[in-house]
């Protein structure tokens, strides 16, 4: 069987394959005729600097048409195309962004060398619970989301165990990064950066809202039962750092939040706990 027969037969029956496991699409003229034979069925080649893995796609002519829907050939209803588009904010941007800055979120503390190393290895994950939380008005109580969880990771879009999901291959490769990376520099990235001025504004008064990120700090405090450091927050909330600072700031103004120690020792509390 010659090569490109046969990388075409492992990603129609697979969806995904590592790209290891594909030395053969590294030869131009492999890669153009594995190409070539899959866009006369209306697929492309997924590829991605952030992906281990190779995939396939549906072309942009066949997913315009009007005659194809993609979303239902896959038996997927427009909430797990919510969830879906949800967790590659939270897992395949956050990879992208790691990979990009060399930097991961709370790890300012290591020296340049050590946080490339860490990016490149750099696993974001989100637990059922957080999402229960935060998208339970939209999505459905914590069994509805569980039984999508577990469809998109029969579909190899998630992967992980039990409650803690991670992204799968074709979280990455299913989805056009490119189109969802521009759509939320367009349309999102402009509401962040007013949300920002806001509080930037409020810290000396009251502190504005932050799309419910504040209500999320505070209950994740409550949750952990103590303490806890940037890193950690960065963590639990999936947010950077340096989104987080002005919010903390906000808090401990408006007197729902306290600080001890400083720099890299820093913990943040609820006004009760003793620390």
């Amino acid at each position: 069987m010659d090569p490109a027969t046969l990388i075409c037969a492992r990603l129609l029956r697979a969806g995904a394959v590592p790209r290891a496991e594909l030395p053969d699409l590294d030869f131009p003229e492999v890669r153009r005729e594995v190409e070539r034979r899959l866009e006369a069925v209306g697929l492309v080649l997924a590829t991605s600097a952030y992906s281990d893995h190779v995939g396939i796609r549906l072309g942009a002519e066949v997913t315009a048409d009007s005659a194809f829907d993609a979303a239902s050939n896959l038996g997927l209803r427009s909430d797990a195309c919510a969830l879906l588009v949800i967790l590659w904010a939270r897992l395949v941007l956050q990879k992208r962004t790691a990979a990009d800055t060399r930097e991961l979120p709370g790890q300012e503390a290591l020296f340049a060398d050590e946080r490339a190393a860490a990016a490149r290895s750099f696993r974001p994950s989100v637990r059922l619970e957080a999402l229960v939380r935060e998208f339970r008005s939209v999505l459905g109580g914590r069994s509805r989301i569980q039984s999508l969880i577990t469809q998109l990771r029969r579909l190899h879009f998630l992967a992980g165990h039990g409650e803690v999901i991670e992204a799968g291959p074709l979280l990455e490769l299913g989805i056009d990064g490119e189109r969802m990376v521009g759509f939320i520099r367009r349309e999102v990235l402009a509401r962040l950066l007013a949300e920002r001025e806001r509080t930037a504004a409020g810290e000396e008064g009251e502190m504005e809202p932050m799309d419910g990120l504040a209500a999320r700090v505070l209950e994740i405090l409550e949750r952990l039962g103590g303490p806890a450091a940037m890193g950690e927050l960065a963590r639990e909330t999936g947010e950077r750092p340096e989104r987080l600072r002005p919010l903390l700031k906000g808090l401990m103004t408006a007197g729902r939040l306290r600080r001890t120690g400083e720099r890299g020792a820093a913990r943040y509390h609820l006004p009760e706990d003793e620390g």
